[in-house]
């Protein structure tokens, strides 16, 4: 009896060892979808499950996408990718993670669509830029290549208010907007518009730096206007470019926005973006594709520019007349002040 009472026991105590093992061997693994991972080393992807079939190789610090956990008899065999390809799901292999993101000092990469930040259907007055200035100064007959809102324009809309029995300010408030001849849409549509992300949680620094650059390339072309920050549809100054590209990458500068870069004092947002301590400032030899590029105006310690840097020694910047591609050093602006880095 005493024989068989310790075999029982001892079989129970290898029951519990082997419990353990399965235990150890499970959480070495994922059992349950971890969402996104990020490779803890190089590792091979599959074109199957049962991963025989190789496809590419992804470096360390590489971002996968996890849509299913891949189980066969009872045991977990592979991750599926939103790309339907496999990989190991070793922990020791793959983490799970946030996804791509930013060091915490610096500026947070957003994975929710950027609202505006400030108000929308504001009151145009006189100093304010930007694009309503620019069609309200054409419409006054006042644009002269600069927009502006200056003392001209105040007496125009004045006596435009006056001829149409509108409240006389010299303000152009919604609805001398309205009578203007614009739209209702283009009142708050101008100020509303923010760059859609184009970058997702489970791609890498290429893809946000891609989204950014593709946003710029969008305005190509378009005409330079101070203080404006919108639509491709319209043209922009150096930082408004700057502003829309950086929130197509998921980045927010708040409180440095495109509405609030038409209102006065906030016409050099490019010297609020290198006083910003959230963009790590780095040198110039160390320049990367995607860095912004600050410039000082001749003579000074003043900054007055910003272009995004493409690589080659080619920035895509506002720059009078138009958005184009250029050298990063030409005769118009050579006085490089430095380079910060948005993406890490």
């Amino acid at each position: 009896m005493k024989r068989r009472v310790r075999l029982a026991i001892i079989l129970g105590v290898g029951a519990l060892f082997g419990l353990a093992g399965e235990f150890q061997a499970s959480a070495s693994s994922f059992t349950s979808n971890p969402g996104i991972v990020k490779t803890k080393k190089a590792v091979r992807l599959y074109k199957d499950s049962a991963r025989t079939v190789k496809s590419n190789l992804v470096k360390k610090g590489h971002f996968l996408k996890i849509d299913e956990v891949v189980q066969k008899d009872g045991r977990v065999t592979a991750l599926e990718t939103n790309h339907q390809q496999y990989v190991t799901a070793n922990k020791a292999v793959v983490a799970k993670t946030s996804g791509y993101q930013n060091p915490k000092q610096y500026y947070q990469v957003h994975y929710q669509q950027i609202k505006p930040y400030g108000q929308i259907g504001y009151t145009v007055k006189r100093g304010f830029e930007g694009i309503k200035t620019w069609y309200i100064m054409r419409k006054m007959g006042t644009f002269a290549g600069y927009n502006k809102y200056n003392q001209a324009t105040y007496h125009a809309v004045r006596q435009f208010q006056s001829r149409h029995h509108l409240k006389v300010t010299g303000n152009v408030n919604e609805a001398t907007w309205l009578k203007m001849g614009f739209t209702k849409t283009s009142w708050t549509g101008i100020d509303s518009y923010v760059a859609p992300l184009k970058a997702n949680a489970w791609q890498g620094r290429k893809a946000h730096i891609d989204a950014m650059i593709h946003q710029a390339y969008r305005y190509m072309g378009n005409p330079y206007l101070v203080g404006a920050s919108s639509s491709p549809k319209y043209g922009t100054d150096c930082s408004g470019l700057v502003m829309q590209a950086l929130y197509a990458g998921g980045i927010d500068p708040a409180p440095i926005s495109s509405i609030h870069h038409a209102f006065p004092g906030n016409e050099w947002n490019s010297r609020n973006l290198w006083a910003s301590k959230k963009l790590m400032h780095v040198s110039y030899n160390h320049r990367q594709r995607g860095d912004l590029v600050f410039y000082y105006q001749p003579g000074t310690h003043t900054i007055w520019h910003v272009a995004i840097y493409l690589g080659g020694n080619r920035v895509i910047e506002s720059w009078p007349p138009r958005i184009m591609v250029q050298p990063i050093r030409n005769g118009q602006r050579s006085d490089i002040a430095g380079i910060a880095r948005v993406f890490h």
